[in-house]
């Protein structure tokens, strides 16, 4: 795993409304929650990968954890930064150490977790790592399924590559995979690192295994490549994603803490729209490192697309994004990349969605 030197936040709790409550409050707080156990034995595998850096690690608990045992927790109590238990009026509680009744509200939790730490956790960019980081990492995601974000993440990636800018694109939509087969590429999920498809362009899949040492897998690449791109797919709940323990919501996790960009893509017709104000909303209640852009894509000619690009711009002005970005309506570029199982300066290079992406590559890199 790679070196964790802020207090960041472990919990190890059964009940999944309350875990919820926990790690979404601290999240939107400012704190890193890095690992959701679910029992003491993974809660002890993620311990034991964590070595030296566990005097850093601020373990939140309940009796309710299966297998957990008062041991356990007074061998943990000496070898984390701190060991914080909440319980609800049963007996189990009663034979563990530092055990506090459930907090009534956000603040309570709040307030408990500060004093027993002593120190307030902000989370701030962590550069402590031995590795020295280059690359600037875009993620982006989309308001909706089919919102175009794989297929402007594969050719934003080979634009910078073509600019002679070393590149890693990265499949990050771990429910749906794709650029594998929408490339053509074999065994892009295998082995340890990434794969070479083109002149300074690698790319990977994310896999539940890569997740186990995603902030290692993670500083390396930004120790190799200028630019990462990073394709989320839909992250329209990305409420419920950001308070998520499964494995499959901890590049969204990263993301949020380390990239230095997401970019959020929809389409203009009403119901792209509609979740997009819904992702807003989302948004609005988190506190996100990375800068906004948003990506407005299937742009329609003529009054219609100007009306309907009006009406999107009015939904995401909350968002506040620091660059807005327009992509045209391109059916048969699109189409003949799909056939031909490459990207759009392979196969339709003088297309218009081909140039609009060549040009957001230049205004990146320039």
């Amino acid at each position: 795993m790679a070196e964790i030197e802020l207090p960041v936040i472990v919990t190890a709790i059964a009940n999944s409304e309350f875990e919820g409550f926990v790690a979404g409050t601290l999240f939107a707080q400012g704190w890193s929650v890095i690992y959701r156990a679910l029992d003491v034995e993974g809660l002890k595998g993620f311990l034991q990968e964590q070595s030296i850096q566990l005097k850093n690690i601020v373990l939140i608990y309940s009796p309710d954890l299966p297998d957990i045992s008062p041991q356990h927790v007074t061998e943990w109590q000496g070898k984390l930064r701190n060991v914080i238990g909440f319980s609800s009026e049963f007996k189990a509680g009663e034979n563990f150490i530092g055990i506090h009744p459930l907090p009534k509200d956000a603040t309570e939790l709040v307030s408990v977790i500060r004093g027993s730490v002593r120190a307030p956790l902000l989370r701030t960019r962590q550069n402590s790592t031995s590795q020295k980081k280059r690359s600037h990492v875009i993620a982006i995601g989309g308001s909706s399924t089919n919102s175009g974000c794989t297929t402007l993440a594969m050719n934003l990636a080979m634009e910078l590559s073509v600019l002679n800018r070393p590149t890693l694109l990265l499949d990050a939509d771990v429910q749906r995979p794709s650029i594998a087969a929408l490339l053509g590429l074999r065994k892009l999920d295998e082995g340890d690192s990434w794969k070479t498809i083109a002149p300074h362009l690698s790319a990977a899949e994310l896999t539940q295994e890569r997740v186990r040492n995603l902030s290692e897998f993670m500083n390396t690449a930004q120790a190799e490549f200028d630019f990462v791109i990073i394709d989320l797919g839909s992250i329209e709940e990305i409420g419920d994603s950001l308070t998520d323990r499964r494995w499959a919501a901890s590049i969204i996790h990263w993301s949020c803490d380390n990239a230095e960009e997401i970019w959020f893509l929809g389409k203009v017709d009403f119901l792209s729209t509609y979740r997009m104000d819904v992702l807003v909303k989302e948004f609005a209640k988190v506190s996100l490192r990375a800068k906004v852009s948003v990506v407005l894509n299937m742009k329609g000619p003529g009054r219609k697309g100007s009306d309907e690009e009006g009406v999107f711009l009015a939904t995401i002005a909350p968002l506040k994004p620091v660059r807005i970005y327009t992509l045209p309506r391109d059916i048969k570029g699109t189409s003949k990349a799909l056939k031909d199982r490459a990207t759009l300066i392979e196969a339709e290079e003088r297309g218009i969605l081909r140039k609009s992406i060549a040009k957001i590559a230049g205004e990146i890199v320039h």
